[in-house]
């Protein structure tokens, strides 16, 4: 896989759009593991992307991107938690600014992206039928979601998980984190 923030520092405005679009929801989620509040970590994200934009010449590689990102992300959602004292509507204060909840997010959040990169990569019907058994289908409900018999979502799901083993060969360990 190439380094995309090559790309990105060389001023590339549609490869930083794919990375946008990318990594936009990944940290919404990371950022709602702190606060609640739906909007204000969309806006948090959205400050972060773009502060990695203003400061792309100081990257070499994605690896010092992504951990910008998140710990930007991080610290701007405990900032916001301390400054509007809304314990209420986060985890408690002591669990969630401790490094190893940073830690355990940022690997399940980077886990779900390669796994669900895999999945996208697989043929349509495989990759609805693993969706569909991602978001708690059984066998029959799927036959019936996609008008199939169940026989068929069987073997169906058979393959697929023979290629994402192969696909994920490299980072098959990190799927028992998620």
């Amino acid at each position: 896989m190439r380094d995309i923030s090559l790309d990105i520092k060389r001023g590339n405005v549609k490869v930083f759009k794919e990375f946008f679009e990318t990594y936009y929801p990944v940290l919404c989620v990371f950022a709602q593991k702190y606060i609640l509040d739906s909007e204000k970590c969309k806006d948090i994200v959205q400050e972060a992307l773009l502060s990695y934009w203003q400061k792309k010449d100081d990257f070499d590689n994605i690896h010092k991107v992504k951990g910008f990102l998140y710990v930007f992300v991080r610290n701007r959602a405990l900032n916001h938690i301390r400054d509007q004292k809304i314990f209420k509507n986060c985890k408690l204060e002591s669990d969630i600014s401790c490094d190893s909840f940073f830690e355990e997010e940022l690997l399940r959040q980077e886990t779900f992206l390669i796994v669900r990169r895999a999945v996208e990569s697989l043929p349509e019907r495989m990759r609805l039928t693993v969706q569909l058994t991602m978001n708690g289908l059984k066998n029959s409900e799927i036959a019936n979601e996609i008008s199939i018999a169940e026989g068929t979502v069987h073997s169906l799901k058979k393959k697929a998980y023979a290629k994402l083993r192969i696909i994920l060969k490299e980072n098959f360990y990190l799927v028992w984190f998620i």
